[in-house]
């Protein structure tokens, strides 16, 4: 499985300022993250998964908004964690 998440991590560092939410999203659930949504209703989409102690926080205001650069790289960091935790 690490083998995937090396190829997702190159190609979000070419597309750090251009990635979408709905990407991010997809990518994240595909490797079993789950997602929690406020109960007040924010912007701010928490995403978790069982193997890792810290929780990755984006905010957006619709699925097609593009993240910025330094949730990208949240997401790229919790993905390296991930297949160290995993190797």
């Amino acid at each position: 499985m690490t083998e995937p998440i090396q190829k997702v991590i190159a190609e979000l560092r070419t597309r750090k300022n251009n990635t979408r939410f709905r990407d991010i999203e997809k990518l994240l659930l595909s490797f079993d993250f789950e997602e929690r949504h406020s109960k007040r209703g924010t912007s701010h989409r928490v995403f978790s998964h069982p193997k890792l102690v810290w929780n990755i926080t984006l905010v957006t205001h619709g699925r097609n908004d593009v993240l910025p650069a330094y949730q990208i790289q949240d997401v790229i960091n919790a993905l390296q964690e991930l297949m160290e935790q995993l190797s």
